[in-house]
């Protein structure tokens, strides 16, 4: 591994990690005092934004030698990683409504069901994000590529495999030491692997 890569990609790996875990935490607190004032659709918006807000922000902060304007990729994971989120939600909900007749509870499902759940909610919102965040480093960082698969592909495994880890460390998925372990998972097992389209252009730019 060149040096810096070693430098970078753990870097981003972490930023990525507390990103998602924070933006994830911060959601969940944010979504319940809004619940009392507002609609679940408002709520939902609100969340996930907020979610892909702080994702954005932090990442920008291992993007320094890439991005040129830092605003649009945190605008752009707020809208993408937003309405990815919401949308995979909102998959999950009503196809577990058209099988079972109510609307599931991830907490309460079985291992393997949560599990594929979280890969469509993750594959779904992953590709949101990619798509929208894609646009930003087509304008500002040509040189990465198959951005969009890799961060949905990236965000499904994460979530699921986060998910089974939960289970395989014997804690339960709604109490809080699961909900930390799995953002901590997650977050880390997604930085790591969208760290790889970045490594070429980060080489290129610290050679520079």
């Amino acid at each position: 591994m060149r040096k810096d890569e070693s430098i970078n990609v753990p870097l981003w790996t972490l930023l990525t990690t507390l990103g998602l875990a924070a933006g994830l935490m911060a959601g969940l607190l944010a979504g319940k005092p809004l619940s009392e004032i507002a609609n679940a659709m408002i709520v939902t918006a609100a969340v996930t934004c907020c979610v892909g807000a702080v994702l954005g922000t932090l990442q920008t902060f291992g993007l320094k030698r890439v991005l040129r304007a830092p605003f649009w990729w945190i605008l752009a994971t707020m809208i993408g990683l937003g309405i990815g989120l919401a949308f995979g939600v909102v998959i999950v909900e009503q196809v577990g409504i058209l099988i079972t007749g109510t609307r599931p509870n991830i907490g309460r499902l079985g291992s393997l069901l949560r599990a594929f759940n979280l890969f469509v909610v993750g594959g779904t919102s992953g590709a949101f994000l990619g798509l929208a965040q894609m646009l930003v480093l087509r304008k500002q960082a040509a040189g990465v590529k198959h951005w969009l698969p890799v961060t949905a592909a990236a965000l499904a495994i994460a979530f699921s495999a986060s998910s089974l880890a939960v289970d395989l460390f014997q804690l339960r998925f709604a109490s809080l030491p699961g909900v930390i372990t799995f953002v901590a998972l997650a977050g880390t097992l997604f930085g790591a692997a969208t760290s790889w389209p970045l490594r070429r252009e980060l080489h290129k730019d610290a050679a520079n």
